[in-house]
């Protein structure tokens, strides 16, 4: 039996000394919060937040954007005489788009659990230059079937991203921190998605005898991509405890706001496969990933054919279609960012994801009912504000009401791999045929939003009951077993 004291056994430091994390050495849980509480200055660990925000949320920042700029930049191609160039007919255009998601959904999970068990900083840095050497060569495709494969590799590489962003800001921030530190990378992929656009304007205009204008696209977006290899290597350390921009003070207080965080968290825990099975029985994360199916539909479909759609409308040539891309995007990630905070604020991301979905819905109805080419565009800045909202919002709320790591990290891969059969699918909905208004392709959107919504508020429902269990079970004595994850009592989930 270990002697080790527990924080309820420790003294307090004389007043003005810092608490050393040698000096916790039990993991504490919920009771032991305000014991905790005691030994953090509030003041300091505001500052390490920040400094913790500016480097890795700026990294992840960089990193998504240029992950969403070159899996979109397809989009923008598709206005120049790339699908001429290189033979594409009827709807081989929508595979192509569709094809990546596939393989999203076989290595999404590997690439999360080796998230762990290998450094991040390798994982990442491997998915960065496997995608951005496919972009490069995207540029130099001769054929469909060079494409296609071009594609396939892109998605299994990129698939590498997205999960292990999200793993790496629960694995560092505490639960109520994660809603608007995922705004951010969302942010990022609103800027991707109006710098693409801008990006797009430039580099397609080039033609000379060596490379056309949607060739240039491809081989610059994947150079910038590069650009982040030695910057990941640099500042994503292989545990936040040991990252060699923070000082020892910084990294000690880090290690307290871990054992603080033990019940959601714990750096400790190995490998199981019964965690694994655990999630994979868990109703709740078949619920959420039928919801996350519907609410990507929209993300997919609209991020890869607002230039399209915005070109259908007539109001712009198809070149300027992408510089319109741009305000629509800069109202997606400002709009994010504000439910974000009061997501985290109040604890209950299932209301603004809801607020979301309630946008996709009012969009859809103006896209598909109004004729006015005015009032369609705005449908488009409706939907732009529960665009990266709704997807970003599901994942984290599914990250908060899942513990620990393995569970969790299986536990939202699902619900991104379900998610991204539809990006698999929209390819299909979407169609060369139903342009410019896709009207089949919105009424499926639109239906769709509506089963997701159906699928948050059974889920907002059951855990509010799970919840009063709980409640229930702390009153009558139930002991604070951080162990359990969300098994645990004390555990309560965030509605």
């Amino acid at each position: 039996m270990s002697s080790s004291p527990s924080a309820t056994d420790l003294e307090k430091p004389p007043m003005g000394e810092d608490i050393k994390p040698a000096d916790l050495i039990e993991p504490v849980g919920e009771d032991d919060v305000g014991i905790v509480e005691e030994y953090i200055d509030t003041k300091a660990e505001k500052k390490l937040l920040r400094k913790l925000d500016v480097y890795l949320l700026v990294l992840f920042g960089c990193v998504y954007c240029m992950n969403t700029l070159d899996r979109s930049n397809i989009g923008n191609a598709a206005l120049t005489s790339f699908e001429q160039d290189i033979g594409l007919t009827g709807n081989q255009y929508g595979v192509a788009v569709s094809i990546v998601y596939p393989t999203y959904i076989v290595f999404e999970p590997i690439w999360t659990v080796l998230f762990k068990i290998f450094s991040p900083k390798y994982i990442m840095t491997a998915s960065i230059i496997g995608w951005a050497a496919v972009s490069v060569g995207t540029g130099f495709v001769k054929n469909y079937g060079q494409l296609i494969a071009m594609r396939v590799l892109l998605g299994t590489f990129e698939a590498g991203i997205i999960p292990n962003i999200t793993m790496y800001v629960t694995m560092v921030y505490h639960r109520n921190e994660y809603a608007v530190r995922k705004s951010y990378t969302q942010i990022a992929a609103a800027i991707s998605g109006g710098f693409g656009g801008l990006l797009a304007f430039g580099l397609t205009q080039i033609s000379n005898d060596s490379l056309k204008g949607w060739q240039w696209l491809f081989v610059v977006e994947g150079l910038l991509s590069f650009l982040l290899v030695p910057a990941t290597l640099f500042i994503l350390p292989h545990t936040i405890t040991t990252a060699p921009w923070l000082s020892k003070k910084e990294q000690d207080l880090v290690a307290v706001r871990q054992l603080r965080n033990v019940g959601a968290y714990n750096e400790q825990e190995k490998f199981s496969w019964g965690e694994v099975f655990r999630a994979g029985k868990d109703w709740k994360v078949w619920v959420q990933s039928v919801a996350h199916f519907g609410i990507n539909t929209s993300l997919f479909a609209v991020t890869t054919f607002m230039p399209r759609i915005i070109s259908g409308l007539g109001i712009s040539s198809r070149i300027n279609s992408q510089l319109l891309t741009v305000p629509v995007y800069f109202l997606a990630g400002l709009s994010f960012y504000i439910l974000a905070r009061q997501a985290d604020r109040t604890k209950k991301p299932s209301l603004f994801l809801l607020i979301s979905l309630a946008f996709f819905v009012v969009g859809y109805i103006l896209l598909i009912a109004v004729e006015n080419v005015g009032g369609r565009f705005f449908g488009l800045f409706v939907l732009a504000v529960g665009l990266y909202s709704a997807s970003t919002m599901n994942v984290v709320w599914c990250a908060t009401i899942h513990a620990g790591y393995f569970k969790r990290a299986i536990a939202t891969s699902m619900v991104q791999v379900v998610g991204n059969v539809a990006g698999a699918v929209i390819g299909f909905i979407f169609t060369t045929g139903s342009a410019p208004r896709y009207l089949k392709g919105m009424w499926f959107a639109f239906g769709i939003t509506l089963v997701s919504i159906c699928c948050t508020l059974f889920l907002r429902f059951m855990l509010i009951r799970e919840n009063a269990k709980k409640i229930e079970a702390i009153a009558q004595g139930a002991p604070d077993q951080p162990e359990l994850g969300d098994r645990n009592p004390h555990f309560l989930y965030y509605i």
